[in-house]
């Protein structure tokens, strides 16, 4: 038994931790005092202190009395993806993502859990493969290299902490989740956060609650009108904006199906009905937000899930595989029969214009890739810049200004050809590692690498009609920056297993 073990036995210390807790509770309130005067009558300023000195005290607590606490930073690294996890310390700008300097609660939380690996753990072995981290290094760079040459303000300056924020991220999830019960409280805790975002996304829908809270990302006014969530009864979740959720989900939900579908038995019974019950919330959620490229990618990832979870069945469990997919897929026909007049809505009404507006985006876009060929304009750059090319006869520019609706063009037009080749690379780069993560006899390491192989498609083709800037803090960047360091933990947790058999069949 350690030192503060001993310290603090159960037999003898009772009085002392009770006294450790009313103390913190009692500095906690006088805290509360003083940051709410600090905080100077700003809720984003009182937050941020707030949550900073709620962090140490909850850290120092833990830390007295040796309570789990790396377990419920786990959980709440994981939450952070579901809701707007970054405060903005102060603005330069009302319009563009970010718009100033941002506090990053998912980032602070998995530096905590990259500390813990070092500490605790003691494990030393890379995180990344050579390549992947050479990749990410050239990416970084072509951003850096944009910002520069582009002469951007400060706002590009933000984006490139941002970009470097989600770099951070993805380290953090590679380092702390390769391991095999890590990984299974991870697609766990993503299974609740999809559980939660399609209650909250059906209730937003139904009762019009809860709305209007900003600050936690159910999206502001503005962006609200934006995406014509109040004309088509649109719902957003804790994602700000109805097709950003989509999007998001739209990715999730294979991740969280695929161990029902492989039937790991890793997950318990309990486990499986949690994540199966989030799959159906999470094609709920999606199914509100009427964003029909987010449709499209998760029709493709359900049938893909569907169709490749069959490969690694034994053979009894093959033959009543499509008899229980088939009766599963009726059951959730069945109880989503209140949405189909929306769907029906959203397939054959007018769209406003949406998708032919879209043409000459693509067409502004191009050009400013000609113009810019290798650096780019910039990240976050894209707004301030479109205009001077926009040679378009309706001038989409003013009609729409918003950045062209494929992140591919978006990220190719911000940073120069080069960095987008290599943003698709990265793409590629985690897609074929779950390939090879699905020709595994490990069921787990199979079905994991198959639901995230199937996630990455789904990011694609939502991506192909949805905008994000490498320096955005929104929920779709930040998630595919996730979604590639699971990966990377997969395969990070394949390479501690193979150097282990080589070890025993040398000993």
């Amino acid at each position: 038994m350690n030192s503060r073990a001993g310290k603090f036995s159960p037999n003898s210390d009772t009085p002392k931790r009770l006294a450790l807790i009313g103390g913190l509770v009692s500095g906690a309130g006088l805290l509360g005092m003083s940051v709410a005067t600090a905080g100077g009558g700003s809720t984003v300023n009182t937050l941020a202190i707030g949550g900073i000195i709620l962090f140490a005290l909850g850290a120092f607590v833990s830390w007295a009395l040796e309570l789990p606490a790396i377990g419920v930073v786990r959980y709440v690294f994981i939450a952070s993806f579901f809701f707007k996890g970054d405060l903005t310390v102060f603005k330069v700008d009302e319009v563009e993502d970010p718009s100033g300097l941002n506090l990053s609660i998912t980032l602070i939380l998995g530096l905590i859990l990259v500390a813990y690996d070092h500490f605790n753990d003691g494990e030393q072995e890379r995180v990344f493969p050579v390549l992947f981290s050479i990749l990410l290094a050239a990416l970084f760079v072509c951003a850096a290299v944009s910002v520069v040459v582009s002469g951007s303000t400060s706002l590009g300056g933000f984006s490139l902490l941002s970009l470097f924020t989600s770099i951070l991220i993805t380290f953090a999830t590679a380092s702390h989740f390769a391991r095999r019960d890590r990984l299974v409280q991870l697609i766990s805790g993503l299974g609740v956060g999809v559980l939660l975002t399609g209650l909250v996304a059906f209730t937003q829908s139904t009762f019009d609650w809860p709305t209007n809270l900003p600050f936690l990302g159910t999206g502001t006014e503005a962006e609200q009108l934006g995406t014509q969530s109040i004309e088509l009864s649109r719902v957003p979740g804790f994602l700000r904006t109805p097709n950003g959720m989509a999007w998001v989900i739209s990715c999730f939900v294979p991740v969280v199906l695929a161990p029902v579908i492989c039937r790991i038995e890793r997950f318990t019974f309990v486990q499986r009905i949690l994540l199966l019950t989030a799959g159906f919330a999470g094609v709920v959620a999606v199914i509100l937000t009427l964003a029909r490229g987010s449709w499209l990618g998760l029709a493709v990832a359900l049938i893909l899930v569907v169709m490749l979870g069959w490969y690694r069945l034994s053979q009894d469990e093959r033959r009543t595989y499509f008899l229980s997919a088939s009766a599963a897929l009726i059951l959730t026909g069945a109880l989503l029969t209140p949405f189909w007049p929306r769907i029906y809505d959203r397939l054959t009404e007018d769209d406003r214009g949406a998708a032919s507006i879209r043409v000459p985006m693509m067409e502004n876009a191009l050009r400013m890739i000609e113009a810019n060929p290798l650096t780019g304009v910039g990240v976050n750059g894209y707004r301030t810049e479109m205009t001077r090319y926009d040679e378009t006869g309706i001038f989409v520019s003013q009609v729409f200004p918003n950045p062209v609706h494929n992140v591919f063009a978006h990220v190719t037009v911000e940073i120069g050809i080069p960095g987008g080749i290599i943003f698709c690379l990265l793409l590629v780069f985690a897609f074929v590692e779950c390939l090879k993560a699905m020709t595994r006899h490990d069921r787990l390491v199979f079905g994991l690498g198959l639901g995230l192989a199937v996630a990455l498609i789904a990011f694609a083709i939502s991506g192909f009609k949805e905008p994000a800037s490498l320096g955005s803090v929104r929920a779709p960047m930040r998630t595919f920056f996730l979604l590639i360091g699971i990966v990377m933990a997969l395969a990070r947790m394949q390479r501690a297993q193979s150097i282990d058999r080589y070890s025993l069949i040398r000993e």
